[in-house]
């Protein structure tokens, strides 16, 4: 990253979780919808993305080759129509057996070509599964970040849970959406708690279309303003995701 890039990438949101490659996932469906998410997250003070088209054996895998195709089309089209807008590339890994030795291989995309992965489970998986699953991550040389934590039922019972795998070196993700009440208010209010101890670290939007899952952000960031501060939002949707950017540590 240049130091004219990073003083641009500065200036707005980061969204590290989204879905705007078109033809690659079940996010946007073309080129255009790309675009007009783009455009949302742009209205929304997001001034860089991390594409994160889904991984997943069976289902997401061996389409690299396509996910830069249209990742550089993207790109393109949105920098000619946001001169001041960046866009990276990486994967949200569904984990399965076999994870890291596709990681070291280059079969799966790390976020900007950093040692974070975003790595996501089934809303059901047992707390021992996701926490040994975690570990092997972390012992095979990468830093996971584990998405959307808030839909992980046996992860949620406690935030004691949650702090053993931020021990452990993990990183934690929440949706925007979760702050802006879609998740329901309890679940919120969850968050929240987790957010004041410090064992949340990045908001993403988890975009997926510009409609019912759009790259909004305004509610929940408004909210989170209300409940915490700006630093604390910033810190949140912007300069850990930078950490990532420049394969930082965020505790450095």
């Amino acid at each position: 990253m240049t130091s004219e890039e990073l003083y641009e990438v500065k200036k707005g949101y980061i969204d590290m979780h989204c879905h705007i490659i078109p033809h690659v996932d079940d996010g946007a469906r073309t080129t255009s919808q790309a675009l007009r998410m783009i455009k949302i997250a742009y209205e929304n003070g997001i001034r860089t993305m991390i594409a994160t088209p889904h991984y997943e054996v069976g289902k997401y895998e061996n389409n690299q080759e396509k996910i830069l195709k249209y990742y550089d089309k993207v790109k393109q089209y949105a920098t000619q129509r946001f001169p001041d807008f960046h866009l990276y590339l990486g994967n949200e890994i569904y984990y399965s057996f076999g994870v890291v030795d596709s990681l070291n291989d280059g079969s799966i995309f790390t976020l900007a070509e950093s040692d974070y992965v975003l790595v996501e489970f089934s809303p059901n998986d047992t707390l021992e599964y996701i926490e040994k699953s975690l570990y092997e991550i972390v012992n095979g040389g990468y830093t996971p970040i584990l998405a959307h934590v808030e839909r992980y039922e046996n992860v949620m019972k406690s935030y004691h849970y949650v702090e053993r795998f931020v021990d452990m070196g993990v990183y934690i993700q929440t949706n925007v959406s979760t702050l802006a009440g879609r998740s329901g208010h309890r679940m919120r209010r969850k968050i929240l708690k987790l957010i004041k101890k410090n064992l949340v670290h990045f908001i993403g939007t988890d975009a997926h279309s510009d409609g019912r899952r759009s790259p909004e952000a305004d509610v929940g960031i408004e909210y989170l303003l209300k409940k915490t501060d700006e630093e604390t939002v910033n810190a949140l949707f912007k300069y850990n995701a930078l950490k990532v950017l420049k394969n930082e540590d965020i505790y450095e």
